[in-house]
């Protein structure tokens, strides 16, 4: 049977809990108001060695993958640390997602952290229009946003992808470095499976990282059997262990 509009794109996807936005479908946060920003920068910036990476690269670009946009937080981080830099590369920020959110849960990523320059109004325009078009017309599903640094004029550029993990992941080009971000895997096994961790080894070359809040000792297994060096390291906060390491 076809796929009715309100099945494809369902609504009341999200619900606020203490201020924060939940995933009715997933039930797990999109950031968390205490230290979400800091756990990104430890998790995906440190544990992918980002700022290093730019500093010694020979690249051209350097290319970020995330699986899991949500409310844009890693985004944000990471460009954050690429405005900082005094004399960056291009980066391109490439993502996907399934569900994306409105204006006013988007919003809620601003209140959390007032003193970040995060959601400005054309930046969600941009936004809301590209998944506007993507409603329309499935296979034009993609969002792209710009930023030129101050010093160098260099672009650091997003590309959202919206839509199934399955018909995201193969558009991605080749990735430097990944950020593992989906909600956790027992809540959203479609995101960590060995199917995905396949197509994501596909988009790697030698030497790229990737770093995730997960150390389940299934994605452990998959990503060390697919050629990825693997490594424990101590997690964010309460969190006992989180993992990181590179394809050889």
């Amino acid at each position: 049977m076809p796929i009715e509009p309100s099945e494809k794109f369902p609504d009341n996807v999200t619900e606020f809990k203490d201020g924060v936005p939940v995933s009715v479908l997933f039930d797990d946060v999109y950031f968390s108001k205490q230290g979400g920003w800091e756990e990104s920068q430890y998790v995906f910036l440190e544990g992918n060695e980002i700022q290093s990476k730019w500093a010694k690269s020979e690249k051209s670009t350097f290319r970020v993958g995330e699986l899991g946009f949500g409310s844009g937080l890693n985004l944000f981080v990471t460009l954050e640390a690429w405005k900082l830099c005094k004399n960056p590369m291009p980066v391109e920020f490439i993502s996907l997602e399934g569900y994306p959110l409105t204006k006013d849960i988007l919003l809620s990523l601003n209140a959390s952290y007032p003193e970040k320059t995060l959601w400005f109004e054309g930046l969600i325009r941009s936004y809301e229009s590209a998944i506007q078009v993507w409603r329309k017309n499935p296979s034009e599903n993609l969002w792209t946003y710009h930023w030129n640094h101050e010093e160098n004029q260099h672009s650091f550029t997003s590309h959202v992808f919206f839509g199934d993990i399955k018909e995201c992941l193969p558009k991605f080009p080749d990735i430097h470095s990944w950020y593992l971000d989906g909600f956790s895997p027992g809540k959203n096994p479609d995101m960590w499976s060995l199917g995905v961790l396949k197509k994501l080894r596909e988009k790697s070359n030698f030497g790229t990282s990737f770093a995730t809040f997960s150390s389940a000792g299934f994605l452990r297994r998959n990503l060390a059997e697919l050629g990825f060096v693997v490594e424990k390291k101590k997690g964010f906060g309460r969190k006992r262990e989180m993992i990181s390491g590179f394809l050889k």
